[in-house]
């Protein structure tokens, strides 16, 4: 690929050599396929925190993606077998490869984007906030809106969010229950 072509012509020439429909390819980066069209039209981006997923799957370093071409002369590249046998074995390389390691690129990217910062501060703001009732409802309510509008893909998040608001107006009714007075009187008759 060249510099010359524009982002979103690199985008779907690394997904059609993958072999992949749009479809497909939405459906392992847990977007819409309207997004993937939508990003291969130049008609929108993806989100920046997409773009390591996208070049997982893709099997393209994301400099290429977004073409810039770095050829291997332009930098000196580490002895590889000086780091692989180092003399202490008890604390691999980290930038090295493990062949040990199963995982599938897809999986450890998935896992990755579960378990951000961002989607455990969601959590914990769900959690926290729940301990008043008028603020809980009012933070449950805007993480909600806006992991639906920014297109955020956290159902568990999402579904929190659906269980802290009912339980929220759970509490509110109650609150308003206690304190409101009835309009009805009640008499105490004796039986005899």
């Amino acid at each position: 690929m060249d510099n010359t072509t524009d982002f979103y012509v690199r985008l779907k020439e690394a997904r059609q050599k993958k072999g992949l429909s749009q479809a497909d390819a939405a459906d392992k980066l847990n977007v819409s396929r309207q997004a993937i069209s939508r990003w291969e039209t130049g008609k929108g981006f993806p989100d920046i925190n997409f773009l390591t997923p996208i070049s997982e799957l893709y099997d393209i370093s994301i400099d290429e993606l977004l073409g810039h071409n770095i050829s291997v002369s332009e930098y000196e590249l580490p002895d590889i077998e000086e780091r692989m046998f180092k003399s202490d074995e008890t604390s691999p390389d980290p930038s090295l490869p493990d062949d040990n390691d199963k995982t599938p690129a897809s999986t450890s990217s998935h896992i990755k984007n579960i378990f951000n910062r961002e989607y455990i501060f969601l959590i914990l703001l769900l959690v926290i906030s729940n301990f008043n009732t008028f603020i809980g409802l009012i933070v449950s309510i805007y993480v909600f809106v806006w992991t639906w509008r920014n297109r955020r893909h956290y159902k568990l998040i999402l579904v929190l969010s659906v269980i802290c608001i009912l339980l929220e107006l759970n509490n509110l009714y109650q609150v308003i229950d206690v304190f409101l007075p009835y309009n009805y009187s009640i008499t105490v008759e004796e039986i005899s």
